[in-house]
């Protein structure tokens, strides 16, 4: 009930970001969720932080339904009508999407029993793991749930950066989109059990999936998403994020929109696309420094390409940077003034170094352990095999084009930068990439091999 309340706000907001109306219902109920999520903690970070507030109803409340009235009345002034639900639509939807899976063939129905049998598995044993194994050794002071537990308790962020707690503890310059909104479910559960709190991992997971499968509604067959959608629940950040509470399930979900906007943006699908890319990139920023380090340089240098390209005129270019930093302005703001650093460990210094040792460690962690690790083998030996024609294919050249920058990237800074503190951090990154690589395959098959009946 407390992740559903702030639905309405983010639903209100994907509503109004689609003036090309682009986006499907399905679409919108699951992205605007995401939206809703990381907009109210980032509402709570400033009441607290510039509001001088501390963690109570009133506030929290506010925050939750504070923008509903501001969406629907500009909804208003561009349509003259505000989308109130109707209950009387909820019976004929739902008997629609039954009447949908009883269409489906009978490999459709196989793969989707598949997908619904190992998701029940897969969330029960998340769910089981989050309950037993405690936090420890490096990560007891390094996890994100110490800073939620902290503000829980202190009912404020602690601001006196001579504070141990400063922040809420651990390394300071993380984003606080996760902490805060287990301080939410904290405060609506009535205590901090840790074993329950850390369960939202579940959450991210499952958002994750039906984002997936929305996202690709309009492009691939049923098939194919089904089938793409059971190889991405497979994605071991869910079994990673069941003992340790970190954010890259949920950073993850943030990047695959915001990149994969992009990508339906190139391919003539709306220039609502193109906006939602920029805040969703904001609140990537909101959520881990990969955000500020990573993402947003490399979608600063794409948008500015397709500028110079007169891909996108310069109103639209300014707009979706205007609304992405208006977005993430109170962190951006916080940042700067209270001179956090942006890299992890609380330093924005690093040397360029050669960490031979840890080569052999990567490669294997990348394409030898798991077969979730076959899927950068198949990327990139697939996207090589028809090079010319994906490069043709202006949407499918960028897809391939980011995913080479943000892999290399990712891995660059392992091998050739002091920021290698252990090698969890290889696996983790990379597997950020796998909602982009798995959608960028069912393109690819749909687009060469959509012909061949499965």
């Amino acid at each position: 009930m407390a992740l559903l309340l702030v639905w309405p706000r983010g639903y209100l907001l994907i509503y109004l970001i689609d003036r090309t109306k682009s986006f499907s219902f399905g679409f919108k109920f699951f992205v605007g969720w995401l939206l809703g999520l990381a907009g109210f903690t980032l509402d709570i970070f400033a009441a607290l932080v510039f509001g001088g507030q501390t963690l109570n109803w009133p506030v929290l409340l506010l925050s939750a339904t504070s923008q509903i009235v501001g969406f629907g009345f500009m909804i208003f002034l561009f349509e003259k009508k505000i989308p109130l639900p109707h209950l009387g639509a909820l019976k004929p939807f739902v008997l629609n999407q039954i009447n949908i899976i009883r269409s489906f063939s009978g490999i459709e129905k196989t793969v989707l029993l598949l997908l619904v049998l190992t998701l029940l598995l897969r969330v029960g044993a998340s769910v089981w793991q989050t309950a037993l194994i405690p936090t420890y050794d490096f990560d007891a002071w390094n996890n994100w749930n110490l800073r939620a537990k902290v503000i829980y308790t202190e009912s404020v962020i602690p601001l006196d950066p001579a504070n141990p707690f400063y922040l809420g503890g651990g390394i300071k310059s993380y984003p606080l989109n996760d902490a805060l909104l287990k301080v939410w479910l904290a405060k609506a559960a009535g205590n901090f059990d840790e074993g329950v709190i850390n369960s939202v991992s579940v959450i991210y997971y499952c958002l994750l999936l039906a984002i997936f499968y929305v996202a690709l509604g309009s492009v691939v067959p049923r098939l194919v998403r089904l089938v793409a959608t059971y190889a991405l629940s497979g994605v071991p950040l869910l079994y990673f994020h069941s003992q340790v509470a970190y954010a890259d399930l949920y950073y993850s979900i943030f990047l695959f929109v915001s990149l994969l906007s992009l990508f339906y943006f190139l391919s003539n699908n709306g220039l609502s696309f193109f906006y939602l890319s920029g805040i969703m990139a904001a609140f990537a920023i909101w959520t881990k420094n990969e955000g500020l380090t990573i993402l947003l340089p490399v979608l600063l240098l794409i948008s500015m390409g397709l500028w110079f390209s007169k891909k996108v005129k310069t109103k639209d270019f300014l707009l979706h940077w205007f609304f992405a930093a208006l977005t993430i302005f109170p962190w951006l703001a916080f940042r700067i003034i209270n001179r956090l650093d942006i890299l992890s460990g609380d330093s924005s210094s690093f040397k360029l170094v050669y960490n031979g040792q840890f080569v052999t460690e990567v490669m294997s962690s990348i394409f030898l352990r798991s077969h979730f690790n076959l899927l950068f083998v198949l990327f990139f030996v697939l996207m090589l095999l028809k090079i010319k024609d994906v490069y043709r294919d202006q949407a499918l050249r960028f897809l391939f084009a980011v995913i080479t920058t943000l892999f290399l990237i990712y891995n660059g800074i392992i091998i050739f930068t002091d920021k290698a503190y252990d090698l969890s951090a290889a696996t983790r990154v990379n597997l950020h990439l796998v909602p982009l690589i798995v959608a960028a395959l069912a393109f690819y098959y749909h687009k060469f091999f959509g012909r061949i009946k499965l």
